[in-house]
């Protein structure tokens, strides 16, 4: 799966053109490993029907394993997203703080 600081061999930004509209799902979003899954199942049909090339599979497995990943990711960081950025560090260093912000 691709990071923001580990693209991955899908990188849609390298691969966009300069006005391309993006839209980009993060790990915190609980609808997102859904979401991916649901379009990996549309293009792997596609594919099927012959409207898709069969290198297309294997964008669909990079996509099925990007929602695998959030999922776990999502687990281990639950709520790290709400602390402000001041005070990640502390909580990841000894966990002072709460996942919501507040002083542990």
């Amino acid at each position: 799966m691709g990071t923001k600081n580990n693209p991955d061999a899908f990188n849609c930004y390298e691969r966009a053109l300069p006005d391309e509209p993006i839209f980009t799902l993060l790990g915190r979003d609980p609808q997102a490993p859904a979401l991916l899954r649901l379009w990996a199942d549309v293009r792997r049909r596609e594919v099927i029907l012959g409207a898709r090339d069969e290198d297309d599979l294997r964008m669909c497995s990079a996509a099925e394993e990007s929602a695998d990943q959030m999922e776990e990711w999502r687990k281990v960081n639950d709520g790290t997203w709400r602390i402000p950025e001041a005070r990640r560090a502390t909580y990841a260093d000894d966990n002072t703080v709460n996942k919501d912000g507040t002083d542990a």
